[in-house]
């Protein structure tokens, strides 16, 4: 029958993964690439540097599993969302990708918020007004590099950048439009009302598909490039929020995906579009034509422990080294032997700024309570604290919100640590599952391949396709309270220091 390829272009790597019509995982590959910061507040990425990362992560996953280019029956793709990249009329990009951590376009935030009614535009889009935002990113580029946004011939989000050079062809999809904050939600295409209110180009953007429909086949060229067969199926696919969903068994309502990654995300499947009257959450369409995810983002998850391990733990960077073990698993090791609540040392981690709850660009990561008693491992301790009340947050709306919890799943970086994954239970006072499977956007995408191709009947076919929990992890009863006291203060914290990173800009 031939195995499935799923592809995830993520914010710090590329990750292909091979799956047997199965289900079970045959073989992974991975390429990173850096985020390029050339001012204050951009993000960008090179889109050519995107596509060798992927060519090379194809060729290593057939390598190393001896699969020859057609025991591949198709493809599907996943990758980070909301991010622009603008190509011209020879199909070349014009300019570096703006990816989703780019706050160049605050101001342009403002603007928006002047041209359109801001309840209208969450109503239709399901997403608050946010830097980093295809939309936003788009509007910026028409105000500020005008010769470039004249010489666009299509407007593409990352993945769908990939998807082009396999192919050749020209399209998105359902759950990555869903992010650009242009997108009806509810129509599933885009929104003609928010992008003439924008004054945006429509001929700027593709055909929207849905995640298991056919987009293409791999073109002679990109056989040639990526050492696939001429002709192999490739799926439309989605955003990585929607194939890491599928990925991980998110496809009915009450389980709740805990994703600890760069960033971090709260997210559940939802019946019908589901509106946060505060518009502090997403409301996105999932793969599933008939329904719908509802995501909390916080920005700097996983992150927020890399800028630690990068600016404060170079002992333990050089003693992994040396060892040959993780600098992140010696923080954890270090971290597991303070006390829940740090001895009263809070971390806020708002390092990139914040989405879910506050929607501020100007927010800024702090530690509240230091004294010296305090050590670096107190200090670790509550980075992982401080994130997973950012995530408790993000579940808090759910809950205000009626939206049913059964169960929770953790995934991301974050759910390899054993420390922050009792930690989560603890926080979010319910036990957690852990699945044996920790790829779950670029498995996700493989599945959605089998749907697309017919491996499989559906996209409910693919509750059988899971890989089973490997662990549950029960929350401590004792450490409740201490995480109840710490929420409390957590939650203080924010609004007493809002005019002060107002004042800092």
């Amino acid at each position: 029958m031939g195995y499935l390829l799923g592809i995830d272009l993520g914010t710090s790597s590329v990750r292909a993964t091979l799956v047997a019509p199965e289900g079970d995982v045959v073989e992974i590959a991975a390429r990173q690439y850096p985020i390029s910061i050339p001012r204050s507040d951009w993000a960008e990425q090179d889109p050519e540097l995107w596509w060798q990362s992927t060519c090379e992560a194809i060729k290593e996953v057939m390598h190393k599993s001896g699969t020859a280019p057609k025991g591949i029956r198709a493809l599907g793709l996943s990758g980070q969302m909301h991010g622009l990249t603008l190509l011209d009329e020879a199909g070349k990009p014009i300019r570096p990708a703006v990816i989703w951590a780019d706050k160049r376009s605050q101001e342009e935030c403002r603007e928006i918020r002047g041209l359109v009614d801001e309840k209208r535009l969450y109503s239709i889009t399901g997403m608050p007004i946010a830097t980093g935002f295809f939309g936003v990113s788009l509007f910026w580029m028409k105000r500020h590099e005008p010769t470039a946004y004249d010489n666009v011939r299509i407007a593409l989000l990352p993945k769908d950048y990939i998807r082009y050079r396999l192919t050749g062809e020209f399209a998105t999809d359902a759950t990555d439009g869903s992010g650009t904050l242009i997108f009806d939600v509810r129509k599933r295409n885009w929104s003609q009302e928010i992008i003439t209110s924008l004054g945006l180009r429509d001929d700027l953007l593709p055909e929207v598909l849905e995640s298991s429909e056919i987009a293409g086949v791999v073109s002679k060229v990109a056989a040639e490039e990526t050492g696939l067969a001429p002709g192999t199926l490739v799926a439309a696919g989605g955003g990585d929020q929607a194939m890491g969903a599928i990925g991980a068994g998110i496809m009915d309502q009450g389980i709740v995906g805990s994703v600890l990654g760069t960033g971090g995300q709260m997210i559940t499947s939802i019946q019908e579009p589901v509106f946060d009257p505060k518009q502090r959450i997403h409301t996105m369409c999932h793969a599933k034509e008939d329904a719908w995810l509802l995501m909390g983002a916080i920005l700097a998850g996983g992150l927020s422990l890399r800028w630690f391990k990068e600016n404060l733990g170079g002992v333990e960077s050089l003693a992994g080294d040396m060892c040959g073990i993780s600098p992140y698993e010696l923080l954890s090791m270090e971290s597991e032997k303070v006390e829940p609540g740090c001895n009263g040392l809070v971390f806020l981690p708002y390092l990139a700024g914040e989405r879910t709850p506050h929607m501020n660009p100007k927010a800024r990561g702090c530690f509240v309570g230091l004294t010296l008693s305090h050590t670096k491992a107190h200090m670790a301790r509550a980075v992982m604290e401080g994130v997973t009340f950012a995530m408790k947050d993000c579940l808090c709306i759910f809950q205000d919100l009626g939206v049913p919890i059964k169960s929770i799943v953790c995934s991301g970086g974050g759910a390899k640590s054993p420390v922050w994954r009792q930690i989560q239970a603890d926080v979010y006072g319910t036990r957690l599952a852990m699945l044996s499977n920790d790829e779950h956007s670029s498995y996700g995408a493989a599945l959605i391949a089998g749907v697309a191709s017919g491996v499989y009947e559906d996209v409910l076919e693919l509750r059988n396709k899971q890989v089973s929990n490997e662990h549950i992890i029960h929350p401590i009863e004792k450490n409740r309270p201490v995480y109840e006291k710490q929420y409390s203060v957590f939650r203080s914290l924010y609004p007493a220091l809002e005019g002060a990173f107002e004042m800092l800009g």
